[in-house]
């Protein structure tokens, strides 16, 4: 059933939404880490990055059911950590934070939207449902699968009017 935009809250998050955050991530990724998980030496040079993105969150009925990060780029905005709450899956949720980044992208000028996926998980038709188009793709030498022998990177991008 999908959920009315005008019921679905999208804002940026704030430092008292982390535990909720957490909860929502740790429930849309845990499905996927059989399709894939990155390697220990991809998460050690993640936790020695530094990032400088924006984080939102959709809030359904007050309660926290999605987020994703985003950051800017001279030309463009990288998407990254999609998640939605799998109870709220299949709703438009994602769509509407999409929605919300793209119409941002316009506001501040950048050209695109860009995003990556592991191709195995069978999001890239989803993403092309949304505008995405495939720029690059890849063997994803920096991930592990417990079912499939070779997984592929693949980038994706959205031109905003």
């Amino acid at each position: 059933m999908k959920t009315s935009s005008s019921e679905i809250l999208i804002r940026e998050a704030n430092s008292d939404d982390a535990e909720e955050v957490a909860v929502v991530f740790e429930a849309a990724f845990t499905p996927v880490r059989s399709i894939y998980r990155p390697t220990c030496e991809t998460l050690a040079r993640q936790t020695n990055h530094r990032w400088e993105e924006t984080r939102l969150v959709a809030e359904l009925q007050g309660q926290i059911v999605a987020t994703v990060q985003f950051d800017q780029h001279e030309t463009h905005l990288h998407v990254l950590g999609l998640a939605v709450h799998p109870e709220f899956q299949r709703r438009g949720i994602a769509g509407c934070l999409l929605d919300w980044i793209f119409a941002h992208a316009s506001r501040i000028g950048r050209q695109s939207v860009v995003l990556e996926t592991i191709k195995e998980t069978g999001n890239v038709p989803l993403f092309e449902k949304r505008g995405f188009h495939i720029v690059n793709e890849v063997i994803a030498a920096w991930c592990v699968s417990e079912i499939h022998e070779q997984l592929y990177f693949v980038t994706m991008e959205r031109t905003v009017v």
